[in-house]
């Protein structure tokens, strides 16, 4: 058994030639070969269920059989056991693998073919630093059940050294081409075909008592960035715009973050961060900024105030794909992407860090926690709520942020807390859809291409906004009493 670290990134077809062309390759010999693979799973999917990947490969002087398990994969950043070993003929042969490695729960009788791979891999053995890495071109098809999808990928494998030389091949690479970090394998790829989308959410980490600061920040960072991968590999997977907006809300939950422990690192390590996501978000923002007011009438009951939505995304959505494909192509948002990686992965934080950081990192949660709530409470002024709409929109990031503490911490506080959530979330709720309305007031020339009886529609929904700021005005009158309730306990 060994341990797999591997980093991969997704590369597009016209990219391709240009990562051949790289000067860093020239100083080293490529191997072109390829690969055939069966992958093996039960009728229900079982193995797959349990995180774990079995395939067979056909090889130069044989074949060999490979499991992998779940492990962890963050960002594109892939770390799991695996256990390979040659055998006679194409025919899996589970007996060899140790006891254990196979879950308890497989029935091995019921394994069969699930899907093949095919594809040419173009292979460099590259020292960089003090390590040594495999980079891998891979091109190729995944098949199952009569479908196809296309595989073109890099992989980075650490054979020998430390993460640090993977993540600055990586990001060398990334200056000259896009690239972009990846959590799909190509066994996923094929249990899609096979119509077993396994894909699924991150779970949100329990963050216990006992834990350091600095452990909970790696933890809930960590989150974000799978998160934030999963978000932008669903909108290519899908074309859908949610998973965009969702990507963006994402980026500022994870700005958030590093402003609640930032007195455990260096500025200059929080500023570097902060610049990255600042620098996507400035991206994306003028590409999306249709998106709320469409979801928000997609949300409507009446099927009119639908047809209206599906009529604005159908206005917006094919210049906003031409920006986004623009987006795509430059190399700079995979790297900054990257560096954030990196920068969770290596622990980048803490260069630069003096005894008072070390001091910070190591302390209890529930005492970051504590600062980090007094810190949000402060920033929300609940005055602003009962004015006009643009003095309760100043009010939203503040509310999300009270709300993602609530989310993330729930389980170290007691009843004070729930009590403050439900107004947080409803106050979130109503302020996004007050947004909306903003939004499409603004939207002048599309509101005036729609027919008449539409655009009387439209007007009678942004209407509500007087409905909105009194429900608004209300929920904060809730938010101050279970605020108030929260900073006693807090004291």
């Amino acid at each position: 058994m060994s341990q797999e670290i591997e980093l991969k990134l997704s590369v597009s077809a016209a990219s391709a030639d240009s990562f051949l062309s790289l000067h860093l390759l020239s100083g080293f010999q490529a191997q072109t070969f390829s690969l055939e693979n069966t992958y093996y799973d039960t009728e229900d999917f079982a193995l797959s269920q349990a995180g774990c990947a079995l395939r067979v490969r056909k090889v130069n002087d044989g074949y060999v059989q490979t499991l992998k398990t779940r492990g962890q994969n963050v960002s594109g950043l892939h770390q799991r056991e695996e256990w390979e070993m040659p055998i006679h003929g194409s025919e899996l042969d589970t007996a060899l693998f140790p006891q254990g490695a196979l879950p308890d729960t497989i029935n091995q009788d019921k394994l069969q073919p699930a899907f093949t791979t095919d594809f040419q891999r173009t292979c460099w053995n590259i020292t960089q630093g003090s390590s040594e890495i495999e980079l891998v071109l891979d091109s190729g098809l995944v098949k199952a059940q009569g479908k196809q999808d296309t595989i073109l990928e890099l992989e980075l494998e650490l054979k020998a050294g430390n993460v640090e030389d993977l993540f600055t091949l990586a990001l060398e690479i990334s200056k000259h081409i896009p690239v972009m970090p990846s959590d799909v394998s190509k066994a996923e790829r094929g249990f899609r075909l096979c119509g077993r989308p396994f894909t699924k959410a991150p779970e949100l980490p329990k963050i216990v008592t006992q834990q350091s600061i600095e452990s909970a920040f790696c933890a809930l960072f960590g989150y974000e960035m799978e998160q934030l991968n999963l978000h932008w590999q669903s909108f290519w997977q899908t074309q859908q715009w949610r998973h965009l907006q969702s990507f963006l809300v994402t980026l500022g939950n994870m700005a958030t973050e590093i402003d609640w422990f930032k007195r455990m690192m260096p500025e200059a390590q929080s500023q570097m961060a902060t610049s990255h996501i600042q620098w996507i978000e400035q991206q994306l923002l003028p590409i999306l900024s249709w998106w709320p007011a469409c979801f928000a009438l997609s949300r409507d009951a009446e099927k009119e105030s639908q047809d209206i939505a599906y009529r604005l995304q159908q206005s917006k959505a094919k210049k906003a794909l031409s920006a986004l494909y623009a987006l795509q192509d430059n190399p700079e948002l995979g790297f900054r992407i990257l560096s954030l990686t990196a920068w969770l992965h290596t622990q980048g934080w803490q260069q630069g860090q003096d005894d008072e950081h070390r001091r910070l990192s190591a302390r209890s949660i529930t005492e970051g926690i504590d600062y980090c709530f007094d810190k949000a409470l402060n920033e929300l002024n609940t005055e602003r709520f009962t004015g006009n709409a643009s003095y309760a929109l100043s009010q939203f990031p503040a509310v999300h942020r009270l709300l993602m503490l609530c989310q993330y911490f729930d389980r170290l506080y007691g009843k004070e807390l729930g009590d403050l959530r439900a107004p947080l979330q409803a106050l979130e709720e109503n302020l996004s859809r007050l947004s909306a309305i903003e939004v499409v007031t603004r939207l002048k020339d599309w509101l005036n291409e729609l027919p008449m009886e539409q655009q009387a529609s439209i007007y009678s929904w942004t209407r509500s906004q007087t409905v909105l700021l009194r429900d608004i005005k209300q929920l904060a009158e809730k938010l101050i009493q279970g605020r108030c309730a929260l900073l006693g306990e807090l004291v």
